[in-house]
């Protein structure tokens, strides 16, 4: 009870801090001070330029091209219209403005694909779930549409930009368990044809292909490639069978492509069921199971530890969200929780700033970049490269965007 009150009183007084601005504006970001800003609302970056469209709303969707020199977004109302604007982040003047309408009012995702003068719209059915794509060129005219399916991803197969389609569909034989097949379909973006083979695998419900002696794991490589355990051969001089191994499907061409060896198999299986939740991420960030801070995972099964500016129990353990960029930095971003532990012990509560950290290939070491305060706790749907990070606060008590997309120029 007494922690209660001392909490709610600080949060009170917390409103009455005063921030000592020249001591910030000396202070190194690594070390300044996690107090409430008195007007600053970011630090490390600077604000460059704000689009808030004339109607409507910035939407979800939003990204840089792979060099990081243009930025894509989508302004949208609730239902009768959606525009792609593309953006010198450089000049910060309008590149082009494409409108999508004719395909889609709600994409769940676009993306810059072939000359980055066309883009790949995604939009998701509500009711079903169920995805449809358009290529789309910058006069907003619709080249080809893929679809239905479970899922639609952008990507590049045998050097050349492709869509993936994948559906899973449970059926029911007469006789026997039901089974599910998994459709995947290789698309070349720039003629519509198949590239490899178009292929159906029949599993169980846990994934085991009798056909191929194979238990997928998981799919990776936007689903051109299934990782699982695959059943040893048979060895007649010895009258019995190798044991299981890791293998690896590629699915356009219908071979193996690699095998290797299980040395412990409760913890390949660990390992296996972990990457299964990470589905087609080459790797991804997730928070230690001691709470003790972040890490990185590869599709090895390797594990990294990340060093960070602050001790880890100063942010909310569940506020972590990261990103890959073209060329396999990490960007994530971390908030401070305001009453963490130390807060606690100095009986004084802190800001709730919401850190960008940038992981470099090969580092253990993140840097933290930028600090974002917003007020009432509100979220952030973002961006970043290693020059700019593309900020939209979300709407309050609407899922769907923001206001304003602001894009900020990051300390070097």
């Amino acid at each position: 009870m007494h922690t209660f009150h001392w909490r709610m009183g600080s949060m009170l007084a917390l409103r009455q801090i005063v921030t000592i601005i020249t001591a910030i504006c000396v202070t190194p970001l690594a070390a300044q001070a996690d107090r409430r800003p008195k007007k600053q609302t970011i630090r490390g970056a600077k604000l460059i330029k704000s689009f808030e469209p004339s109607r409507g709303f910035i939407d979800n969707p939003f990204t840089f091209d792979s060099a990081g020199g243009r930025l894509l977004y989508v302004s949208a109302d609730a239902a009768t219209r959606a525009t792609v604007t593309v953006v010198d982040v450089n000049q910060h003047t309008r590149l082009l403005s494409v409108d999508i309408s004719a395909f889609t009012t709600k994409p769940e995702s676009v993306s810059f694909v072939l000359d980055g003068e066309h883009f790949l719209a995604v939009e998701r059915h509500e009711d079903t779930g169920k995805a449809k794509a358009a290529l789309i060129d910058k006069k907003g005219k619709i080249i080809r549409r893929f679809g239905p399916a479970d899922d639609i991803v952008a990507t590049e197969y045998d050097g050349k930009d492709a869509v993936v389609t994948y559906t899973v569909k449970r059926t029911k034989k007469k006789k026997g368990a039901p089974k599910l097949q998994h459709h995947v379909h290789v698309v070349d973006l720039a003629t519509g044809k198949t590239i490899g083979k178009k292929t159906t695998i029949e599993t169980d419900l846990d994934g085991v292909s009798n056909k191929l002696d194979f238990s997928i794991k998981y799919w990776t490589d936007d689903y051109t490639r299934a990782v699982g355990v695959k059943g040893g051969s048979w060895d007649r001089k010895e009258n019995q069978r190798a044991p299981d191994y890791e293998a690896w499907y590629e699915v356009p061409t219908r071979t193996f492509s690699k095998r290797v060896a299980i040395k412990n198999v409760m913890e390949h299986t660990r390992m296996l069921r972990k990457l299964g939740e990470h589905t087609n991420e080459k790797q991804f960030i997730t928070v230690a199971t001691d709470l003790s801070g972040v890490v990185l995972n590869d599709r090895s099964g390797m594990k990294k530890a990340i060093k960070i500016a602050l001790p880890f129990h100063h942010y909310n353990h569940k506020s972590l969200e990261y990103r890959e960029t073209a060329d396999g930095s990490m960007f994530f971003v971390l908030r401070v929780d305001p009453v963490h532990p130390d807060a606690v012990a100095r009986k004084k509560a802190v800001t709730d700033w919401i850190d960008l950290y940038e992981l470099r290939p090969g580092s253990a070491k993140a840097k933290r970049r930028a600090r974002l305060f917003l007020p009432k706790k509100r979220g952030i749907h973002w961006r970043a490269t290693s020059e700019f990070w593309a900020v939209t606060p979300r709407h309050v008590g609407f899922s769907r965007g923001g206001k304003r997309l602001e894009l900020y120029k990051l300390n070097k």
